[in-house]
């Protein structure tokens, strides 16, 4: 649990500002996203049996990166951003956090 506290505050702390003010709409898009993605990569049979940072690292991977990916790869209409991986991350392991509360099963 130690882990998951310092890599979250870490996470938060790549962000350029943690002021509700200055963090857009999309940030909180990323992390409620990631968040219930997350959640519910936890019960599906091939990822209950991984490890939760295997999990929220998964979900950060290929979930956060794949749209920013997409995002770099649309310049026009989309703009990659490694605060929104950032934000992803957050979401992820914010849920796997919530799964322990819940649970305690670590």
């Amino acid at each position: 649990m130690r882990r998951l506290a310092i890599i979250t505050a870490a996470l938060l702390m790549l962000m350029p500002t943690v002021s509700a003010k200055t963090i857009t709409h999309d940030k909180y898009d990323h992390v409620s996203a990631c968040y219930g993605i997350e959640m519910t990569l936890s019960q599906a049979k091939p990822f209950n049996k991984w490890k939760p940072w295997q999990r929220a690292l998964f979900t950060t991977a290929v979930i956060g990166g794949g749209k920013e990916w997409y995002d770099h790869n649309h310049p026009d209409s989309h703009t990659a951003s490694w605060d929104d991986i950032a934000a992803d991350a957050v979401g992820a392991f914010g849920a796997e956090g919530t799964i322990w509360v819940v649970h305690k099963t670590w």
